[in-house]
């Protein structure tokens, strides 16, 4: 056997004794995690009644760590731990896996961000035969079989970003985008235009306004950013744009500034955390639109104690949204200031 052969078959050894260290590490994290879920319902000081699963693994972290402190604090009110699954794992799991290792670890109840993903519907369908109840929040899985769906109208959004952008152009017409995550178009987002539409065609105006989606990929931040940017940087530039998550929302305005555009397209987004009510108080968005994270969190784990404690439960959970112009905004940010300080 000449020295290249030998080498190459070291190369293939090297290989396969590698690809085993990582499948044995893998099976090894999976089942610490399964130990760590089982045994989450003691912490010091404390042991609770009920363990439920927290799973999310998309962006916007400011919102679903706002989503999941109310989850937890309410949690904490009735007997139950919230965890955060999968939260800090070396192994990077899928949300459909998280869902199956948190069926190992036998979790008395799931809180998921649900989509419309048929895979995601099967293995929601086996958590709940199973006898694990499973409460969709934010985005729904309406085709499966979880007990409970807190979240809100896009519907409703739609037509309040509509009243919004009439106070403006009531008179002449008007191009809006709507910036859409492209691996769910054709969802939550065509609600959103849907209402913005019949808001439109309510005040007389539709015929006279085109509205048109953008898709934009969300694969991850700097994917999202790259694409807003490309907008702008194009010629010709709507009237008007509606961000539909925190993400896209600091997308548009950073852009907008960037490229200096500012005023000459009017900007409406999504969230209330504090960078964007501060691009609402310094009129670099017209608006945005929040919910209250930390009530949807709350609401969800209300869900699971009614099911687990009756059998029952509403299927829809419906959540106020707000919209904050700039003067709210800078109430609010003043209000967070001062609580800051005492």
């Amino acid at each position: 056997m000449d020295s290249k052969s030998r080498i190459s078959l070291k190369l293939i050894f090297a290989f396969i004794v590698l690809m085993i260290a990582v499948t044995i590490g893998t099976l090894v994290t999976r089942r610490m995690l399964i130990n760590e879920g089982a045994a989450a319902g003691k912490t010091p000081g404390r042991t609770y009644t009920r363990h439920y699963a927290f799973i999310h693994t998309g962006g916007d972290d400011d919102l679903w760590n706002n989503i999941y402190d109310g989850a937890r604090a309410r949690g904490d009110e009735s007997d139950a731990y919230v965890e955060k699954f999968g939260e800090d794992l070396t192994v990077d799991y899928s949300r459909n896996d998280l869902v199956k290792i948190a069926m190992e670890a036998s979790v008395d109840g799931i809180i998921i961000d649900g989509d419309t993903d048929p895979a995601l519907s099967e293995i929601v369908n086996e958590a709940v035969a199973s006898g694990i109840p499973v409460v969709c929040v934010f985005n729904d899985c309406a085709e499966s079989d979880r007990v409970c769906f807190v979240g809100f109208s896009y519907y409703n959004i739609g037509r309040q970003y509509g009243a919004e952008l009439l106070k403006s152009y009531a008179d002449s017409d008007i191009t809006v985008y709507v910036v859409m995550d492209n691996e769910n178009s054709g969802g939550n987002e065509n609600l959103v235009i849907s209402g913005i539409y019949d808001e439109f065609a309510e005040r007389g105006v539709a015929d006279s306004c085109e509205l048109e989606g953008i898709y934009v990929n969300n694969e991850t931040a700097f994917t999202a950013e790259e694409d807003i940017r490309d907008i702008f940087i194009g010629s010709n530039l709507p009237d008007a744009m509606v961000a539909l998550n925190s993400v896209y929302t600091r997308c548009l305005f950073q852009a907008a500034v960037d490229y200096n555009k500012t005023g000459s397209v009017m900007l409406y987004g999504f969230d209330d955390s504090a960078d964007i009510l501060e691009a609402v108080s310094k009129n670099l968005l017209e608006a945005t639109i929040s919910v209250d994270a930390s009530q949807i969190g709350s609401s969800a784990v209300e869900a699971l104690d009614e099911f687990i404690s009756t059998g029952y439960v509403t299927t829809y959970i419906a959540q106020d949204t707000e919209v904050i112009l700039p003067q709210r905004a800078t109430e609010i940010l003043s209000e967070e200031r001062e609580e800051d300080e005492e």
